[in-house]
């Protein structure tokens, strides 16, 4: 305990010292290095660190001490620069740390308010414990964030830790406990669950539906997709649709109808509302799909509201010279990337066109990669058009 106080007043000197640091290159420099040997002390000291209320580090532990969160304010010109935290748990033999860090504060909180405290509690919900973290202004207590469970982050990270297929899904399967007990909560609604960075949360901008989204990568390389669909109907009330990811029976996924029970799989990045006069509002998502070593795929994903809140994928929309289909696949090398997004501006999706080297690995996904071509799809009399070779230097031309 002793060991740990000594070396405890060491890291808040150099704290104090990368404060001081005006070379802001030298002072990120510093803040890295500290954090790689500040989580190695913490990971063996923990339990036996005691702060006070007038160190520079400071820590917050939830009333059952499962988990422990240990910060530092660093600051430039007087005001904060950034705030550091580190998540503790998991037992002496096991115990993990995860490093977290934010310097993108709004300007007026930055100047205003000061330092920052964080507070870790514990809350049950339906027999299931959650471990909410907020982060409050010390000057004035007002919430600048907050973290709805700390546990889910920690399991998220430790999934791919795992070793066999079965005790990863097993740890899945309780991320979706308390991942459900999220998408219930009425409050958590507008809620983008900061924090979990291996979870896609998206929220349309007429805030009636929020998707949430995610991968579990199998030692076997095979890929499985989670989430669920969060639609508020026009009582206010929530109601959750998880997906189940059946992507591997569907041989001709561009034709098909497919609910929440029948799904194909992917990590969600974008949602785009749109308003068509004619058949109704709906929306369209830009989803990602790792298959397995060798290829990859990303996919333009219409959804629609029945009822007022059960979705339903897929919408015959997208004109192409053989047909219309009702949603669109690309199937590309892994080896390299796609670009897959939204013009908001032309109101189109634009993307690289994906080719071959050689005409002898036509049909052969595995070899494609974008040709430096880029193609769009153009939304013309409640169609998606395709539009090939368009010109995206010139976007005004187009």
């Amino acid at each position: 305990g002793v060991k740990a106080q000594l070396k405890l007043a060491d890291f808040e000197v150099q704290v104090k010292e990368i404060s001081n640091l005006e070379d802001k290159n030298e002072k990120e420099y510093r803040l890295a290095e500290l954090s790689k040997t500040f989580s190695l002390f913490i990971k063996k000291f923990s339990s036996q660190v005691s702060v006070s209320d007038t160190s520079f580090i400071q820590n917050t532990r939830s009333s059952d001490s499962k988990y422990q969160v240990f910060y530092y304010n660093t600051y430039s010109d007087g005001v904060v620069y950034r705030i550091d935290w580190y998540i503790v748990f998991g037992d002496i033999n096991g115990r993990q740390v995860l490093h977290f860090y934010d310097k993108n504060f709004n300007p007026n909180d930055k100047r205003g308010l000061g330092e920052f405290r964080l507070h870790l509690s514990k809350v049950a919900y339906e027999g299931i414990n959650l471990y909410p973290l907020t982060f409050s202004f010390k000057s004035d207590m007002k919430i600048y964030r907050q973290y709805r469970d700390i546990a889910s982050i920690c399991m998220f990270e430790q999934l791919e830790q795992r070793a066999t297929k079965e005790e990863r899904l097993a740890l899945n399967d309780s991320i979706i406990e308390r991942m459900n007990i999220l998408w219930k909560g009425k409050e958590y609604f507008e809620d983008r669950f900061e924090g979990l960075r291996r979870v896609s949360t998206l929220i349309s901008d007429d805030k009636k539906v929020k998707v949430c989204t995610w991968n579990v990568s199998l030692p076997n390389s095979i890929q499985l997709f989670f989430g669920a669909v969060v639609a508020r109907d026009k009582e206010g009330d929530v109601r959750v649709h998880p997906l189940n990811d059946e992507s591997n029976k569907m041989r001709s996924p561009e034709k098909a109808m497919l609910s929440a029970k029948k799904w194909f799989g992917a990590v969600y990045y974008d949602i785009v509302t749109v308003k068509d006069k004619s058949k109704g509002n709906y929306y369209v998502l830009l989803g990602y799909k790792p298959v397995d070593e060798m290829t990859k795929k990303k996919l333009i994903e219409p959804m629609v509201l029945m009822n007022n809140s059960t979705p339903i994928f897929g919408r015959a929309v997208f004109q192409r010279e053989r047909g219309v289909d009702k949603r669109v696949v690309f199937e590309y090398a892994a080896s390299t990337n796609m670009m897959l997004k939204y013009d908001s501006h032309h109101n189109r999706f634009v993307l690289d066109h994906l080719s071959p080297p050689s005409s002898l690995y036509n049909g052969n996904y595995r070899f494609y990669g974008p040709d430096f071509s880029y193609d769009s799809y153009e939304f013309e009399k409640g169609r998606w058009v395709l539009h090939k070779d368009v010109d995206l230097r010139n976007p005004d031309e187009n």
